[in-house]
């Protein structure tokens, strides 16, 4: 058999540029199941969920459009995600009741939806070339939590095993004789890990949630010599999957037979006529935002959060807005989720058609006062998974965080800005004002801001307040990361021989390129080409240096180091220490790698003996 999947189209029902490209479109993915299925036996085309939310065509239709378009496409199995919820569950049930394909999903319980209730099964069992092939369906388990309007739609099991309904509904297509299990989920590439590992009766899973794009599939293998495959295509209809399977009379995968791979969606495809003119004749209310011109982008904002484990130049431009619009409250930090942010800027014109695509959601601004215990326990939130979804984007604020301890005890120092623009570090008993979406404020992504005082709920989508500001400003352009920063502990410190005391480097990084830099007090700021470094005022002393073969390097305290064009080479001068700069951090480059995400930044680290008991695990709250 040969399954044909998405996941995560996220409402990019028409083709759209990217970095130059005219790429997806449904009525092209359309087109070429249609051309599968012609030329190929046994085939079934499958949506891991969230085909809603994400363009205007959402907003203005509620998820008609996107429904319409599977039915054209011939899609024979769909399994919601948690985007589906966004308009509610008595929306999403009225947008599901046209649709001609089996919606399963067994660890939803939608009895209190009862007209969702009839549309969704747990499970749906295909004939395909003459033998029965179970399909099982799954959402993520936080659905609650990340979503806050399912209504009366529950999870089964949350608060214990979550697998458990999976399992049960696996176990009774077993008892029926069913051999052939795909799982169908919208819960993540992780949790997909999960569910292979713990349930091997599963051959396959189509999954989605997680917006991975797997060019091989993962393949989890099990005690008994089976496995289960996993796949996934990324998001936006950037790819479709085409996996080809065979089993064995026993109903067992054959994996020397398998093929896979994932089929880019780009404008030497044709687009399904039917489709094409489906959506044509929905596009007005599109096309008016289309050509509604609000700034000029003097180069690309991107959003690849998983490479941006600093602040994201387009995250930092939300956040200045929704500042800027806080000014008569008196607002100086705001914050950004990442899973809100759901699109880039292109260099050039700006519509407000592309401001809708990045910031789709209903939610509106909301700002409060907040004590200092509160901001810094919603910044150990923000930095205590991955980049993803609950990962804040800010103003006002410069932090750094290591993501190699313990969630909760991440950050290594937080500083706010006072209205004369100095920095501080927090004080957990000050109050601060803050400008911040209604989703996360009201516990979206498990966010805690009970305490807050002083709070306005403002009307103004948050789209709208960033369109005002784009037509304000006239031309942005994107700013170096400067307020987030992740850092490695025990990387540098200061150590004593005899009566010399040295900056010492352990990289683990044999031969790793080293970028020594100092600073008058701890911050975060650019410096050269460089990527952030803990430092206020940085500037380098040293970027030839080299680790040993053991990864390690030394320079003698205080240091100076000789880089006058004259010199041949590099060298260490007299030792001389200035009297701005108190404190250092090195940048390890690992060896032949161009990988930013590869490299490794040190804390700040005192030079002085002053300072040598202060700013390490807990910071002090005073000025500088």
């Amino acid at each position: 058999m040969t399954i044909l999947h998405t996941n995560d189209l996220h409402a990019h029902d028409e083709s759209f540029r990217e970095r130059g490209n005219l790429i997806g479109g449904l009525a092209r993915i359309g087109h070429l199941i249609g051309t599968i299925r012609k030329n190929t036996p046994n085939v079934l085309a499958i949506d891991a969920g969230d085909i809603f939310q994400g363009t205007p065509y959402f907003k203005f239709y509620h998820g008609a459009v996107e429904v319409g378009l599977l039915n054209l496409a011939g899609y024979d199995i769909y399994t919601p995600g948690n985007h589906e919820f966004d308009d509610g569950s008595d929306n999403l049930a009225k947008q599901l009741q046209a649709a001609k394909f089996d919606v399963i999903s067994a660890n939803i319980d939608a009895s209190g939806v009862p007209d969702l209730a009839k549309i969704i099964k747990p499970s749906v069992i295909k004939t395909v070339g003459g033998k029965k092939v179970g399909f099982v369906g799954a959402i993520t388990p936080d659905l609650e939590q990340i979503s806050l309007t399912t209504g009366l739609v529950h999870i089964k099991d949350k608060d214990a095993d979550w697998l458990k309904p999976i399992r049960q509904e696996v176990e009774k297509l077993k008892a029926e004789g069913i051999t052939r299990i795909i799982l169908v989920t919208h819960v993540g590439l992780e949790r997909d890990k999960e569910l292979a590992e713990a349930i091997p009766d599963i051959d396959v899973i189509v999954g989605g949630h997680s917006h991975t794009r797997l060019e091989q599939p993962v393949v989890v293998k099990h005690p008994d010599g089976s496995q289960t495959i996993i796949v996934q295509t990324g998001c936006y209809g950037r790819a479709l999957g085409k996996l080809k399977l065979a089993f064995d009379a026993q109903g067992r995968l054959i994996p020397a037979d398998l093929d896979y791979h994932l089929i880019n969606i780009a404008d030497h495809i044709y687009e399904d006529k039917n489709m094409a003119a489906f959506i044509a004749e929905r596009a007005g209310p599109v096309q008016a935002l289309r050509r509604k011109k609000v700034a000029v982008a003097l180069d690309d904002f991107d959003n690849r959060f998983n490479q941006y484990s600093w602040d994201s130049p387009i995250g930092d431009l939300i956040c200045d807005a929704l500042v800027e619009a806080g000014t008569k409250y008196g607002a100086t930090i705001s914050f950004e989720n990442r899973g809100g942010i759901r699109g880039r800027l292109e260099r050039g014109p700006i519509t407000m058609e592309k401001v809708e695509e990045i910031l789709p959601f209903e939610n509106h601004l909301t700002f409060a006062t907040i004590s200092g215990k509160i901001l810094l326990k919603a910044l150990e939130h923000s930095v205590g998974g991955g980049l993803g979804g609950p990962f804040f984007d800010v103003h006002g604020l410069k932090l750094a965080y290591d993501p190699t301890k313990p969630s909760g005890s991440r950050v290594v120092f937080a500083m706010a800005q006072d209205a004369r623009g100095r920095w501080h570090d927090i004080d957990p008993e000050a109050k601060y004002k803050i400008a911040i979406n209604d989703y996360s404020f009201n516990a979206g992504e498990g966010y805690d801001f009970n305490g807050a005082t002083e709070q306005e709920a403002t009307k103004s989508r948050l789209s709208t307040v960033v369109a005002e500001y784009l037509t304000k400003k006239k031309v942005v352009q994107p700013l170096r990361s400067s307020r987030i920063i992740p850092v490695t502990d025990r990387l540098v410190s200061v150590v004593k021989h005899g009566n010399k005391r040295f900056l010492h480097v352990q990289s683990g990084m044999p031969r790793a390129r080293l970028t020594l830099v100092t600073g008058s007090w701890p911050g975060v700021e650019p410096v050269g080409q460089a990527p952030p470094v803990p430092l206020t005022n940085p500037h380098v002393l040293d970027s030839r240096a080299i680790a040993d073969d053991a990864g390690e390097y030394s320079w003698e305290l205080p240091i100076k180091v000789d880089t006058s064009k004259s010199s041949s080479r590099r060298r260490l001068s007299k030792p001389l220490e200035t009297s701005t700069d108190k404190w250092a951090a090195v940048i390890v480059h690992p060896p032949k790698s161009t990988d930013g995400r590869k490299i490794k930044i040190s804390y700040p680290v005192p030079l002085s003996p002053e300072y040598q008991n202060t700013r390490r695990q807990g910071y002090s709250a005073t000025a500088h």
